[in-house]
């Protein structure tokens, strides 16, 4: 193994959209893997985890619970990054150079191309960098496009008698043939424009959401005639503001004029 870091940051949460972000971004820079190692931690043991690597065709591998033998370069990582990065990351902080997450992120990817990865392995007597770039294993990469269909994330429903389906709390309308079927919708969820349905492995039309129709048929009334009323391209507030400005040095000069003469002899 290189040892290098296909990519790496720091989140608010431990939390399977904040996986699914940091393997898209590691994909897209270098490629699809064989097979991703993980432990056995919640979010590693998702079934939309499961189904992203099954659709990348990658092989999903868990460590066995209570062997820590087989995860040992991942902590000696962790720790390297706990001497190395992380005390450096405090005195930024103190500093003030570092105030955002946004922030701590660069620096860390600045730690990682030029003292991690330039940095000479004690094991194999390598940069990280140079046993990557020597390894004859080949890549397959992945088009943005085609990697935004693969995490999608896909649920089951049984199509109703009017052709309609729910998800997440919204009523979609389906194409007609479908009636007391199941069927697969994928969708993204911060992006719901768009929700694919698909049965048997084919892609069906896209859901439509559903346009609720009104039975009352009593002609609306028209809207009132609202009369604009016209500006004066003056501004109340504004105005305000200038009076109260000029009677604020009003008083300023009548209470200097009222000092000096109090001052003067008589």
């Amino acid at each position: 193994y290189s040892r290098l870091v296909v990519h790496g940051q720091f989140y608010f949460e431990e939390r399977v959209p904040r996986l699914e972000d940091c393997l898209k971004k590691a994909l897209l820079k270098h490629g699809v893997p064989s097979v991703i190692f993980v432990d056995n931690g919640s979010i590693y043991s998702s079934h939309h985890f499961a189904r992203i690597c099954a659709r990348l065709t990658t092989e999903l591998r868990h460590t066995k619970p209570g062997r820590p033998q087989g995860r040992g370069k991942q902590e000696k990582f962790f720790r390297f990054v706990d001497i190395s990065f992380v005390p450096e990351a405090y005195d930024l902080i103190e500093q003030g150079k570092i105030q955002t997450l946004d922030d701590l992120n660069r620096f860390f990817t600045a730690w990682l191309d030029v003292a991690y990865h330039q940095k000479v392995h004690n094991t194999f007597k390598q940069r990280p960098l140079d046993r990557y770039q020597k390894c004859e294993h080949p890549i397959r990469y992945i088009q943005p496009h085609e990697l935004a269909q693969i995490f999608l994330l896909e649920e089951s429903r049984k199509v109703d008698k009017t052709k309609c389906v729910s998800l997440l709390g919204t009523v979609y309308e389906l194409e007609s043939g479908f009636a007391g079927q199941e069927v697969q919708l994928r969708f993204d969820a911060y992006d719901m424009s768009v929700v694919q349905v698909w049965k048997d492995g084919k892609r069906l039309e896209d859901a439509q959401l559903l346009k609720k129709r009104s039975l009352d048929r009593k002609k609306e009334p028209a809207a009132p005639v609202v009369t604009p009323i016209p500006t004066t391209g003056l501004n109340y507030v504004e105005l305000a503001y200038e009076k109260y400005m000029t009677e604020q040095k009003e008083k300023a000069q009548k209470g200097l004029f009222n000092l000096l003469k109090q001052e003067l002899p008589s």
